[in-house]
C-alpha cells in the first residue's frame, strides 16, 4: 500500500461576504460611471455671456458634489463590507472547545462542529446525525452507541476513541485518524474510510456492508468474527501490511481472497489479545474464540 501522508488540511470554506463583495463591486463601479456619464450630459450654459468667475461656479459645484456623494458611498459601503467580513471571518477561525465536556445523549443532529475539540467529550447515545465535523478532534472521546449516520469525519481525529455500537451508516470518514479505536459492534454500512487510519482499531462484529475501505491502513487491525465479503476496495496488500491486521473468522471479499490470505490465520494469537485488551481473563478470551469459530457465513 502506498505511504499516505499524515497532515490533514484545514478544509477551506467560501466566505459569502466575499462572494457578495465580488457581484456587488461591478454593480457599484457601473452605477459610478452612470452617475460619471449623466452629470456630462447636464444641459449647459451659455457659457459665452457668463464672467469668468460665473463659469467657474457653474461648472464645478455638480461635479464637486457628485464626487463627493459617491466618495461617500464608497467610504461608507467598504467599512460595511470589511466589518461584516472580519466578523464572520473571525467567527469561522473560532473551534468550539467541548474537551471532555459532559453530552451524554445531546440532540447535535447537523451540528455546525468543524475543527472542533471534542477530546474526552461523553458523548454516550448522542445524536450527530448529518454532524459537521470534519478536522474535529475526537481522541479518547466515547461515543459508544452516538448516531453519527450520515456525519462529516473526514480528517477528524478518532484516535482511541470509544466508538462500540455507534451508527456511521454513510458516514465520511476519509483521511479520519481511527487508530486504535474500538469500533465493536459499530454500523459501518456505506461509510468512505478511504485512506483512512484504522491501525489497531478493534473491528470485531463490526457492520461494514458497502463501506470504502480504498487505502485504508488496517496494520495491526483486530478483524474478529467480521463479515467483510461486500467491503469496497479491501486490496490483499492492505492485509499483508506489517504489522498485518489480526485475522480470526474473518469473511474476506473473493477479489481479496487470495490462496495465501487465510482468513483465520490467527486466530490462536486472539485469545491474548482479548484478555489483554479487554482485561478478560484467557480462559474467558479463549471460549470467546472457540464460539466465535463455530459461526459460519452464509
Amino acid at each position: 500500500m502506498r505511504e499516505r501522508l499524515k497532515q490533514w488540511q484545514t478544509k477551506i470554506r467560501i466566505n459569502k461576504w466575499w462572494v457578495m463583495g465580488a457581484i456587488a463591486t461591478p454593480v457599484f463601479l457601473g452605477m459610478v460611471w452612470w452617475l460619471w456619464l449623466l452629470s456630462e450630459r447636464r444641459i449647459q450654459p451659455d457659457y459665452g455671456r457668463l464672467s469668468h468667475n460665473e463659469r467657474t461656479t457653474l461648472a464645478h459645484p455638480h461635479r464637486e458634489t457628485l464626487i463627493g456623494g459617491i466618495g461617500a458611498i464608497a467610504t461608507v459601503t467598504g467599512g460595511v463590507f470589511l466589518f461584516l467580513n472580519l466578523r464572520t471571518a473571525s467567527r469561522n477561525t473560532e473551534a468550539v472547545n467541548l474537551i471532555g465536556a459532559d453530552l451524554i445523549g445531546a440532540d447535535l443532529n447537523c451540528a455546525e462542529l468543524s475543527g472542533a475539540e471534542l477530546s474526552g467529550a461523553n458523548l454516550i447515545d448522542a445524536d450527530l446525525n448529518c454532524a459537521e465535523l470534519s478536522g474535529a478532534d475526537l481522541s479518547g472521546a466515547n461515543l459508544n452507541g452516538a448516531n453519527l449516520s450520515g456525519a462529516n469525519l473526514n480528517g477528524a481525529n478518532l484516535s482511541g476513541a470509544n466508538l462500540s455500537g455507534a451508527n456511521f451508516n454513510c458516514a465520511g470518514l476519509r483521511f479520519a485518524n481511527l487508530s486504535g479505536a474500538d469500533l465493536r459492534f459499530a454500523n459501518l454500512s456505506g461509510a468512505d474510510l478511504s485512506d483512512a487510519n484504522l491501525s489497531g482499531a478493534d473491528l470485531n462484529c463490526t457492520l461494514l456492508i458497502d463501506a470504502n475501505l480504498s487505502d485504508a491502513n488496517l496494520s495491526g487491525a483486530l478483524l474478529f468474527l467480521i463479515n467483510s465479503r461486500e467491503v469496497k476496495n479491501l486490496e490483499p496488500l492492505q492485509l499483508k501490511a506489517k504489522p498485518s491486521p489480526f485475522l480470526c473468522n474473518a469473511a474476506l471479499p473473493s477479489y481479496a481472497s487470495q490462496p495465501d490470505v487465510n482468513p483465520n490465520r490467527d486466530c490462536d494469537r486472539i485469545p491474548q489479545l482479548l484478555s489483554a485488551r479487554y482485561d478478560i481473563s484467557l480462559e474467558e478470551a479463549q471460549g470467546i474464540v472457540d464460539e466465535a469459530r463455530q459461526h459460519r457465513w452464509d
